[in-house]
């Protein structure tokens, strides 16, 4: 569904806003709220940026992909980023 407004932004600029307001950046939050703990925790370099990683994170589930490339992407994303994030070798 937030693909559809997203692709309704150049028509209501105001959507576009909302859509960020009230979707993307809730669930942005979410994600570097993780990151955080995740750096508390030791598991997570501290010199990560993360609302860049927060934001490529949420943003690849935005791609309009079908249902089942996206059930993959977890996994694609874990095995890409998580050796650039963790502590450990």
């Amino acid at each position: 569904m937030q693909g559809g407004f997203i692709s309704e932004a150049e028509r209501v600029a105001e959507l576009l806003a909302h859509v960020v307001t009230r979707a993307v950046e809730l669930r942005v939050t979410q994600v570097e709220h993780v990151l955080h703990q995740l750096i508390e925790r030791g598991a997570v370099r501290a010199d990560i940026d993360n609302r860049t990683i927060a934001t490529m994170v949420f943003g690849a589930f935005l791609r309009g992909d079908a249902a089942a490339a996206r059930a993959s992407l977890p996994e694609q994303l874990t095995t890409i980023l998580w050796p650039a994030l963790t502590t450990r070798p």
